[in-house]
């Protein structure tokens, strides 16, 4: 079972969006670009989606279910508590839903509910991410059944998340699942506890051999683990500075 995203319900005053027009804004544009938005709640249930529909003077919010073979959407509403998170570039968006209820139409079932009366906004800073000066750190590794760790070479890194190259015999999960009890290896000394959700999975080659990208966000990170992702960073930015300019 996905585990649902933490609300940020608590987050400072400076990343709530309130302002009608700003709220309208940034789901408008969702809509526009057709973004991916990952639907959960928090008993772990949660549907990959779009926005469908899209109507301010109606106070309309639509979301397309798809094909929901597992009942996902129902059990959705019926927890009663569905929070949405999508990108726009580098800026993370997170909201409830209002009053959200599933209507069948002529061209499938649609989740709606009113527009939100806020949301909140993540990662203008943290998203900026750095390439690794290692091939060897860091390193993503998660548990495998046989007592094992399966290790995942990490290709890029900021405070808000992660890219993987996975091997094609490994796997961490689909876009919009979230694994926990996974361990990040900055070095041979630092080892950090983190979840993942999984953005975006992208087929490619490195070095003649076939591999998975794979775009994961933190989520619920511990501020010590966020500390020390943002000095590694931040010296990791320095030292390729310095690289550009020696001679």
């Amino acid at each position: 079972m996905v585990q649902p995203l933490a609300v940020e319900s608590n987050a400072p005053e400076e990343l709530r969006v309130e302002s009608r027009q700003e709220v309208t804004g940034y789901l408008q544009e969702l809509h526009r670009e057709q973004s991916r938005v990952l639907l959960s709640s928090p008993d772990g249930f949660a549907l990959q989606t779009r926005i469908c529909a899209f109507s301010p003077e109606a106070d309309l919010l639509g979301f397309e279910i798809g094909i929901d073979p597992d009942g996902q959407s129902e059990q959705l509403v019926r927890d009663g508590e569905i929070t949405g998170v999508a990108f726009i570039g580098s800026v993370k968006l997170q909201f409830e839903l209002e009053s959200p209820v599933i209507v069948l139409g002529e061209h499938g079932a649609v989740l709606r509910s009113a527009l939100p009366t806020r949301l909140y906004r993540f990662q203008r800073r943290q998203a900026f991410r750095v390439q690794p000066l290692s091939s060897a750190y860091p390193r993503v590794l998660w548990p495998q059944k046989d007592g094992s760790h399966a290790a995942a070479r990490v290709c890029d890194v900021s405070v808000g998340g992660v890219g993987l190259q996975l091997l094609p015999e490994h796997m961490l999960g689909g876009v919009g699942e979230l694994r926990d009890a996974l361990t990040l290896e900055l070095d041979r000394t630092t080892q950090l506890p983190i979840q993942l959700c999984v953005q975006h999975i992208e087929l490619g080659h490195l070095d003649g051999q076939a591999h998975r990208h794979v775009g994961c966000a933190f989520t619920e990170l511990d501020p010590a683990v966020a500390r020390a992702l943002q000095v590694y960073v931040d010296q990791t930015q320095k030292r390729r500075r310095l690289l550009r300019v020696e001679p």
